[in-house]
């Protein structure tokens, strides 16, 4: 949101203060988790707190757009930031939720709710509105439908339009202590504008939201099975999803996760997961071959200094897609430093005439100081050291290394690591990249 009254917060996770937009960031799913963790720790140990007056805030969106800011707990005029009424929030939302609790269309729910779990005989302890008492600490919640299935016990919930997040993730924290599963119905669910608090309950329950109408209540009847419209998402990658996808599914064949408190049709979570890790694979056969024609190339052009166009054109080609800066002719290339890498790969001097690999480490102090870093992480990558101290005869090298150590220690602009070519590098030497100095 433009222009918040809360413009910096404290992260008690990490003891820096931090602008709203950075915390929020612009990625709307992962925005909703965080609000989901934000309220989930509020009363108990709050994450973020108004680096003005230190008051705990929690996450609250527009009713009119999908733009968050942070809100004060509690407005005692002590801040310059004014977020909220004189009401607390708790107060407000008491008295919505306690309204449309009263509602027709609530009370038809519920009824529609015991209906399913009636005619499912798999379904036992069936309560409405009954109290469910904490076991240690003696808190409580009413739900408004609950029962056991296959042990577990469930808490229906009706999710109309006044359910707010910090009703969502108490009540979620509530049933996950007390070994139970609180699961939401929606009375519909858009596949295109959705409101706030739908989706609070969907991108935290795997993507996946329940609807029961009275055509699902009828067909639950019928088939003496407990059945739900289902909305959920597929992912088509890291980051892409596709249009929601709408179906009539039975309460048996969902997966129900109390640990995590989600209930879901659709592994959303665990498809994305299963294609990031498919094309992480791709990624390192595809890497790896390219890395392997470069070296090939490489090696062929740098004793002569010819090499076919159409080869090096075919390679640039496929290099520049993996997003990786690279020149239009070879003779453009980090000579030193790939003839630097590849020295210390072979275990050999490699593009130059010196008759010892030693000598390619004098050439990079104090010839090529600006990459010093990614020599020395290849003497690691590559356990040079025992040839470096064999051929360093007259100890000038090891001379070097304790005054080179002391000039970076005292950040000596002329040891400053260059890191241009870090993308090119990690393609070429990914061994090298591993290495942490």
């Amino acid at each position: 949101m433009e222009k918040p009254e809360v413009v910096e917060v404290l992260d008690r996770s990490t003891s820096l203060f931090e602008r709203h937009c950075d915390v929020i960031g612009d990625d709307w799913p992962t925005a909703m988790k965080l609000r989901m963790e934000v309220q989930t720790s509020l009363d108990v140990n709050p994450r973020f707190l108004c680096s003005q007056c230190f008051t705990p805030v929690y996450l609250v969106s527009r009713h009119d757009a999908k733009k968050l800011f942070f809100r004060h707990t509690l407005e005692d005029g002590r801040c310059a930031a004014v977020t909220r009424g004189q009401l607390s929030q708790d107060e407000i939302n008491a008295r919505k939720y306690n309204g449309v609790k009263e509602s027709w269309l609530h009370i038809e729910m519920k009824r529609w709710i015991v209906d399913c779990l009636r005619a499912d005989g798999r379904f036992t302890d069936i309560v409405v509105e009954g109290r469910w008492t904490g076991e240690f600490t003696g808190a409580w919640r009413k739900p408004d439908v609950r029962a056991v299935f296959n042990g577990i016990p469930i808490a229906f919930e009706v999710q109309l339009s006044t359910t707010y997040l910090n009703v969502i993730a108490q009540r979620r924290e509530f049933y996950r202590q007390e070994g139970g599963l609180l699961f939401w119905v929606f009375s519909q669910f858009s596949m295109d504008a959705r409101r706030l608090t739908q989706d609070d309950v969907f991108y935290n329950n795997n993507r996946n939201a329940f609807v029961i109408t009275s055509e699902t209540r009828d067909a639950s009847v019928r088939q003496q099975r407990f059945m739900l419209e289902c909305v959920w998402a597929e992912p088509t990658g890291e980051d892409g999803v596709e249009a929601l996808q709408r179906e009539t599914v039975s309460f048996d064949s969902l997966t129900l996760d109390q640990a995590t408190q989600r209930a879901y049709h659709f592994d959303f979570d665990g498809k994305r997961n299963q294609l990031i890790r498919e094309a992480w694979r791709r990624s390192v056969i595809r890497r790896g071959a390219l890395r392997e024609r470069f070296e090939s190339f490489y090696t062929a052009y740098v004793p002569r200094r010819e090499f076919d166009e159409a080869t090096w054109h075919a390679l640039r080609r496929d290099i520049v897609a993996e997003r990786i800066e690279f020149p239009n002719h070879p003779g453009n290339l980090p000579t030193t430093l790939l003839k630097a890498l590849y020295s210390a790969k072979y275990g050999r001097v490699f593009g130059w005439s010196y008759p010892q690999f030693i000598q390619v480490a004098h050439h990079i102090v104090p010839g090529d100081r600006g990459h010093l870093h990614y020599f020395r992480k290849a003497l690691m990558a590559y356990d040079r050291a025992e040839l470096i101290r064999r051929e360093d005869q007259s100890g000038k090298w090891a001379a070097k290394v304790v005054e080179y150590k002391a000039a970076i220690r005292e950040g000596d602009p002329a040891y400053a690591p260059n890191t241009e070519h870090d993308d090119l590098v990690g393609l070429l030497f990914p061994e090298v990249m591993a290495v942490t100095l």
